[in-house]
């Protein structure tokens, strides 16, 4: 459309900043003063790498020449550039890269294995925070500098000037489908002590930054969910860069009519229905949810749990002093759990399952509690559930419990390969009375 009448050719200069990329076939070249014929074929692809200061402050001239090399015309493009990133800890290092050889990576996939990529995400099933009822997921609030350790870091980054910002927004947002099995804390800028404000979770789908533009913000995020039947532990996050609808300022519409409607480009982004703008860019990281690692008997012990029961024949008296002397020598951690804990409920091993959460920041063991639900039913809760160490159970939905639901009859294999295949953290086993 900036093309005059009569023009033949063209070339194109860019302020230091800018990167000009001339895309045209193989039979067409440019003339030996650096001019390119008016062919359809041709494309100009501008790209920059540098945040602008101000705005406008990168400039691309088009000069348009008719046949004879005469100048007939001159187009300006003016280019603004900001900086939006969504970073997570992709490498598995333990640290989170705003920036570096990572920046061209692809953050919204995940793959599995020791060179994979793809953030871990912990199920924050401890219970760090003093008077807590029950886990630390349960709290929509952050108690203690410990209940951090549990979750995910997720920065922010916003960079550019201060008039662009006050014209789009950013906005961070997750999936409705993932919003139920998350919860996401913005760190508060200038406050002592800092706060940490819940932002994004299962009755949260969005929220606007209100600082954008001023570099990294901070997000804990945290896993209110493990992987399970129709949960594949995968979650996502997304930030947009959003333009505003058109508000009236200093007396004149912004943009103004007479401005083209082509430089602004439209996708198919997903966004929450309440969101307030249209997307422009829209920066995508994928978290999966660690699984419950069951662990094996061929492990280290690091504590036994024991049950006493000292009632006439059923007394394990003998066996408790035989263990002490082992453990001694094992030098490993006994703990024994008192009658009235137990309500006489010796079978230990059919009621708790013991294993672990990792992800490359934090490891920290997880009990998992049986639907059995005999007298050892609330020991786990109320006994063993604490500061870095998790709990989890489950209940059968709309199912009597059975021999099965035991997890006597639950256990793990040591590592080992079948026909080929390595299993490094062990097969699952499960047993039932014979003959079923």
């Amino acid at each position: 459309r900036s093309t005059p009448r009569g023009a033949a050719s063209f070339d194109v200069h860019a302020t230091p900043a800018v990167t000009v990329h001339v895309i045209h076939s193989p039979a067409t070249k440019p003339s030996l003063d650096s001019r390119w014929p008016l062919d359809p074929d041709i494309e100009v692809v501008v790209t920059i790498d540098v945040t602008s200061r101000i705005v406008d402050d990168n400039q691309v001239k088009i000069s348009y020449y008719d046949r004879e090399g005469r100048e007939l015309a001159v187009a300006w493009l003016y280019l603004t550039c900001v900086e939006v990133s969504l970073d997570v800890d992709w490498s598995r290092s333990g640290r989170v890269k705003s920036k570096g050889k990572d920046k061209d990576k692809d953050k919204a996939k995940w793959t599995w294995g020791p060179d994979g990529q793809g953030a871990v995400l912990l199920v924050n099933c401890d219970r760090d925070s003093p008077g807590a009822g029950g886990t630390d997921s349960g709290q929509a609030d952050v108690r203690t500098p410990a209940d951090l350790q549990d979750m995910s870091v997720m920065l922010l980054r916003t960079l550019g000037p201060s008039a662009v910002f006050a014209e789009y927004r950013v906005v961070l947002h997750v999936p409705e489908s993932d919003a139920d099995k998350v919860r996401v804390f913005h760190a508060a800028r200038g406050d002592a002590p800092p706060l940490y404000k819940p932002v994004l979770g299962p009755d949260k789908l969005s929220y606007v930054l209100d600082r954008a533009g001023h570099g990294d913000s901070t997000f804990y995020v945290e896993g209110l969910a493990f992987p399970d039947s129709g949960f594949s532990g995968l979650v996502s996050f997304s930030a947009s860069l959003l333009e505003v609808p058109h508000k009236v300022r200093g007396g004149r519409a912004h943009p103004s009519p007479e401005e083209p409607p082509w430089w602004r480009p439209r996708a198919p982004f997903w966004l929450p229905q309440d969101s307030p703008g249209t997307p422009i860019f829209t920066d995508t990281v994928v978290f999966r949810v660690a699984p419950w690692i069951m662990t094996p008997n061929t492990q280290p012990p690091l504590e036994v749990f024991v049950c006493s029961i000292k009632q006439g024949s059923d007394s394990n008296e003998a066996f408790l002093e035989g263990l002490r002397a082992l453990l001694r020598k094992a030098n490993c951690k006994l703990t024994v759990c008192s009658e009235p804990d137990t309500r006489s409920d010796r079978w230990i091993q059919d009621e708790l399952e013991f294993g672990y959460v990792e992800a490359p920041h934090k490891t920290f063991p997880v009990v998992f509690d049986s639907p059995r639900n005999r007298g050892l039913k609330d020991f786990a809760f109320k006994k063993i559930l604490g500061p870095d160490f998790g709990y989890v159970t489950r209940e059968p939905p709309g199912k009597s419990v059975t021999s099965l639901d035991s997890f006597g009859n639950l256990d793990v294999s040591p590592p080992v390969t079948v026909r080929g295949k390595e299993y490094p953290l062990g097969r699952i086993l499960i047993g039932s009375p014979l003959p079923w």
